[in-house]
Parts: C-alpha cells; structure tokens; sequence
C-alpha cells in the first residue's frame, strides 16, 4: 500500500531499516529464532531492494508481472481489475475472474468492461469528488457461466503516477453475505414485532409476573397493576423460598397443584425433556377478603444463550368475563366490517374484470371473425399475433384478479379442454417474436400421432415451456433450439454436472419457477447439459385425452374449429353492448343459424312472449335486470324449456361453478372462444 500510494513512505522505510540493522546487533529479537546477524543484514538488504526495485521499476511491471501479486490475488474471493483511465485499456484482471464472475477467456476483457459500464458504478464515479480513499457500490450481476444472477460489491480506486492515471476495481461476489443478511434483517425484525406484541399482550392481559432465573435459582415478582397485588408486595430473591411466601396466599385446597406445577424440580423437568410449551394453572386465593376470586397463571418457559428462564403470568379471571364480552363485541365489530371490506373488494375485482374485458371481448371476436374470411397470409399471421397477444392479456388480468390464489400463494390448476396443436402455435409464435436478431433457428417439432384435445391446465403448461424457451433464446447466440415432444434442447454454452446440480435445487430464477409449474401439475422436469455444447430441457406430465382425432387429422384438414350447418335453428343473443352484439353475431354466421340481437332482459323478456328459440345467449351484466334476473323470470314459466347459456366478462375462478348452481344451462366467459362456441351449438342444437 506504502509503495502504491507514497514513493517518499517507501523510501523512509527503506532508511529506517537500514538503521534497524544497526539497532538489532544489540538486540536478540531474530536471535531468538536462530537468525545470525550476518542472515539478518543479508535479508534486509534484501528487502529494500526489493521495495527500490518495485518503486522504479515502472506501475506496468508492479501490477502486471509480479508473479508473488497474481498467487496472492488468485487465491482469494475478490477478482482485481485495474485498467488506464485515458487509453481505456484494461491492463491487468487477475485469473480468478474466470471462477468467480464466470467469465471466459476469450470475453473476459469485454465483460470486464460491462461490469464497469453498469450505471450504478458509472454514477458512482462520476459523483466522486477525489475527498474519500475510494467508492464504494453493490450492483446485481448475471453471471453468463452458472445462468444465475448475483451480487457484487465494487470497490473503485483512483491511482496516479507520473505518466498515467488508473481505475481499480476490487469486486467481491457478496451473494451468500446478502442473503445471510437479508435472514438476519428479517429475523430481527420478526424478533422486535413478536417482542412488541408480547409486551403489549402482557400488559394489557395480565396482572402480575413472576420471573425465575433457572441458574441462580432466583426469582423477581413484579405487578403490572398496582391495585391487584395477589401475592403481597412486590419481592425478589430466592425462589426456593419465595414460592413459600406465594403458596400462603393461596387457598387450601388448590396450594398442592400449585406447588407442583411451579416447584424449581417440575420447572427444571420441562427444560431436560424439551417440553417447552406454555402450561396454564388455574387456582383460588385462600384469604378471607377475596377468597372467591380465581386466578390462571400460564407458565412460560424461555431458552437463551444467557440460560434458563421461567416468565409466569398470572391474571384475575373472575373478573374477565365482563372484558371478555367486550373484546367479542369489538371482534364481531371488526369481523362485521371485514366482512363488508371483503364483499367491496369482489365487486371492485368484478367490476374491473368486466371494464377490461369487455373491450379485449371484441378485439378477440373481431380477430376470429377475420381469420375464417382474410386469405392473405401475411394479413393472417398479423391477425393470430393479435389474438394471441389479447389472450395474453387476458390471462394476465385473470391472474392479477384471481384474489384466490393472491390471498392463498399457491398455484392452483386451472384444468379445462384445450387445443395441442393451437397451444403449441401460440408458443411459436411467441418465441420467434423473441429469436429476432439473434442468429439461431427455433425448430417445433410435434408427433403428428398425438391427440388434438386434451384436457388439462393449458395456461399453466403453457407458461412452462415459454419460460423454458426464453432461457434457452437468452443464453444461445447462435445454432439452434428444438422442441421434441415437450423437450427443450439448445446449442447454448452448456452447464457442467456441479453447476447443474446447483441450478436444479434453487427455488428461484427460470428453472426454479417451472419446478413449481411442474409441481403444480404434478409433473416432472429433467435438466440434462454438456458444457460448451448444449443444454436439455424435458417437462413430463399426464393429460387426459378428450377427442382421440390425431393431429396428421386436423392438419389434412387446415382447419382447428369444428363449423356444421344449423340452419333453420333460431338464437337470442342478449347483451347491452352493440359492439358485442355484432362480434357474437359474426362468430354465428357460419352455422347459419337465425340470430335475433336484443339489448336489454326487459326486451328479451318482451320478444319471448311472442317468439320462440332453439337457445340464449344472454349477457350477466346489464343495467336494470341483470341476466340472473332474467333467467330466474323466465324459468317461473314451468312450461319453458330453451337451454341459456350466460355470457360473462366475469372470468374469476370460482364464477362457472356459481352461475351453473344459479340455474344455466352453460358457461361461456368474454371474449366468447370460437372452439367453445362450436362446443355449446353442438350441445344444445346440432343434436336436437
């Protein structure tokens, strides 16, 4: 540091001992660990020409080729970096970079470069105003060998010669002392609230407390009411005879139990069998003034590194009842108003459910409408990019609204019939949107034997295999990336087995959020790799098989929606929005069904009177009466037998279920699917 910072330090080292050599002729400091003089002066002398020859030897050579520096830095767990701050050249990055940051030998001065272009190191000196030794900043770091990000802590030095000035970079990978950190921060504060309520619970809860100090066998009786002293006045010293003094307050009949549950012999018992959980007595006093009063003592029992320790709480609880009865009128009060506050919250979530989807309704049923009549393909591909992502979106709000899984945590399936074969198109789609500029080929590949319906979670596996996709496209420059079957396989930079193992038992990042997927699905992921070659990706699990028409079927046929001529039956669409009005009308056009459009229940009430249908379609939310409404007027008639299907924007889990037990035939949520609007036609009039 002396050498670095202070040629003129150096120097005044160098004389001083050489006046040390003089000094210790007298002394027997190295004598007494077998040095003769004459190795003494050889191997000061030694030393300072050492320190002359680093001092004018030139700062390229000190930093560059000192072979005793690199072992000593390459045998640490802080990578060096120092480059001139004028050529902006990086002159010296110690070996251990390479293990440490995960950088390889061919990139290593370019991904040098990134750490120090990071925006938070770049602000950092740019505010440094030369008054500190050095700055100092934590920054977030994607480590590009292990596919993890971590965390690094710079410290940034300014160093100046006669020639050149230099920035030095001292980077430590901090990670583990974050996330230990992190333990600590929450435990302390978890510490500090269940302290706080503790005090707060006992003040308000109990009367008095007696403290027993296990290892001096000591104890301290204290009251936290002054007008309720049980126990005489408050007292400390010798427990052994202290509980003497509490036992003849108590009433005859309960002092035995009380001696034995507090004897320092019962108390020591729970400490050597580990029974720590709190123990309640409840008891009489014995004197004549209150000897209808009960009291309950709730033993606590409380390990330390400072020892063994007994907290006994004691309180009246004859006189609790009347307390009682007004906690449970101020907790029915609050129940009452959580109840209310939980009631709002389901109909904001409904109302903003129905808000959004709604317009995203229309974008969808417009976009089905045009791909069964656009031929262009390049107007096509545009149209299913729409569509996808308004699906998207959609399947976004659903999660963001589903207060279910936001309360609980938890992945829930969400199983229903989907398309293999579509579900798969969206992930292309999708993916090649992120593959663009990037020099390598995404190849699906499906077993054209498969089934076309399955029934299943498609969101969940779904959400699977695009994050799959995304990391393999993230860290794959060039080659390929194949999916055989639901098995991911890239031509990235590969893992090793040690890393791989590392990778596969984080609960977090990419891989750690799809074993929770698979989890979820009861499914199962395998993670293969060979270093600098490839990395495999193989997701497992079971669907069940709803329509056994092979996908080389569906295909032949370039269609993926079931259309049949229905001509002749009649259907009422019902719904307060024109606009989906007309979207529904034109996903009915192709059955060539007779479709009557209304805007209101009272209309639909209205035009049933005179005119009869094959099915309804009626819509939930509408001003006046509400499709519930509707429905239930309708079915008073015990004559009336046409199947309604409610349409709905509210898409909540849970609404299906709801809806059918209210008495519909079906369910179709907003944007109305057109593979489901084959599935309900087919249901309800194809067969009747």
């Amino acid at each position: 540091v002396i050498v670095m910072k202070n040629k003129i330090g150096s120097i005044i080292v160098c004389l001083i001992s050489l006046i040390y050599i003089g000094l210790s002729s007298y002394t027997n400091i190295l004598s007494d660990l077998g040095i003769e003089y004459g190795a003494r002066l050889f191997t000061i002398i030694i030393i300072d020409i050492y320190l002359l020859m680093i001092l004018f030897e030139g700062t390229s050579n000190a930093f560059g080729k000192d072979k005793l520096f690199d072992i000593i830095v390459n045998n640490t767990d802080t990578v060096y970096l120092i480059m001139n701050k004028e050529t902006k050249k990086i002159i010296y990055l110690s070996d251990n970079a390479g293990s440490i940051l995960g950088l390889s030998a061919k990139n290593m001065d370019k991904n040098a470069f990134e750490i120090l272009n990071k925006k938070e190191i770049k602000q950092e000196i740019s505010n440094w105003d030369g008054k500190n030794e050095y700055v100092s900043q934590m920054i977030e770091y994607d480590n590009p060998k292990y596919h993890i990000s971590s965390w690094l802590r710079v410290k940034i030095f300014n160093y100046k010669n006669k020639k050149d000035q230099y920035t030095i970079l001292e980077i430590k990978d901090i990670t583990k002392e974050k996330e230990k950190q992190h333990i600590l921060i929450s435990q302390a504060t978890d510490i500090k609230y269940r302290e706080n309520q503790l005090n707060q619970i006992t003040a308000k809860s109990y009367d008095v407390e007696l403290e027993i100090n296990m290892n001096s066998n000591t104890f301290n009786l204290k009251y936290f009411k002054s007008d309720n002293k049980y126990f005489g006045e408050e007292k400390r010293g010798v427990y052994t005879q202290g509980l003497k003094d509490i036992l003849t307050y108590i009433n005859d009949d309960d002092k035995e139990s009380v001696r034995k549950a507090l004897s320092i012999e019962k108390l020591r018992s729970h400490f050597d069998k580990m029974e720590l959980n709190s123990v309640s007595i409840r008891y009489r006093l014995g004197n004549e003034v209150k000897n209808n009063t009960w009291l309950e003592s709730t033993i606590f029992f409380i390990t330390s590194r400072q020892g063994n320790k007994v907290s006994v709480l004691t309180k009246n609880v004859t006189e609790d009842a009347q307390n009682i009865r007004e906690q449970n009128v101020l907790l029915q009060n609050a129940l009452n108003e959580a109840k209310l506050a939980d009631k709002s919250k389901t109909n904001l979530i409904r109302t903003i459910s129905h808000d959004i989807r709604t317009p995203m309704t229309n974008i969808v049923g417009f976009s089905d409408s045009l791909l069964s009549t656009v031929k262009d393909k390049k107007i096509l591909l545009d149209i299913e990019n729409i569509k996808s992502s308004s699906n998207e979106i959609l399947t976004i709000i659903d999660e963001l609204l589903d207060t279910s899984k936001i309360e609980k945590k938890v992945i829930e399936k969400e199983e229903k019939d989907y398309n293999l074969l579509k579900m798969f198109k969206e992930i292309e789609d999708t993916s090649k949107e992120y593959i663009k500029g990037k020099s390598i080929k995404l190849n699906m590949n499906l077993d054209k034997n498969l089934p076309v319906i399955l029934y299943g979670d498609e969101r969940r596996i779904k959400d699977a295999v695009l994050k799959i996709l995304d990391n393999s496209i993230k860290y794959t420059s060039e080659g390929n990336i194949e999916t055989i079957r639901v098995v991911i396989r890239d031509t990235g930079n590969g893992i090793n087995s040690k890393e791989l193992n590392e990778i596969m038992k984080k609960e977090t990042g990419g891989i750690g959020s799809v074993k929770k997927l698979m989890d979820a699905l009861s499914g199962k992921l395998e993670l293969e790799s060979k270093e600098g070659e490839y990395t495999k990706v193989t997701l497992t699990f079971d669907q069940k098989i709803v329509e056994d028409n092979k996908i080389r079927e569906l295909l032949n046929k370039n269609k993926d929606v079931e259309e049949f001529d229905l001509t002749g039956k009649r259907v009422l669409v019902v719904d307060d929005n024109r606009l989906n009005l007309k979207v529904t009308n034109r996903l009915l056009k192709p059955y060539n069904v007779l479709t009557i459009l209304v805007e209101s229940g009272e209309e639909c009430l209205s035009i049933l009177k005179e005119s009869k249908f094959d099915l309804i379609l009626l819509d939930q939310m509408m001003p006046g009466m509400n499709g519930v409404e509707v429905m239930k007027k309708l079915r008073e008639d015990k004559k009336f037998n046409t199947p309604i299907v409610v349409l709905t924007a509210d898409a909540v889990k849970g609404q299906k279920e709801k809806y059918l037990s209210e008495g519909y035939d079906d369910y179709m949520s907003k944007p109305i699917d057109r593979q489901e609007l084959s599935r309900v036609l087919k249901k309800f009039l194809k067969n009747h």
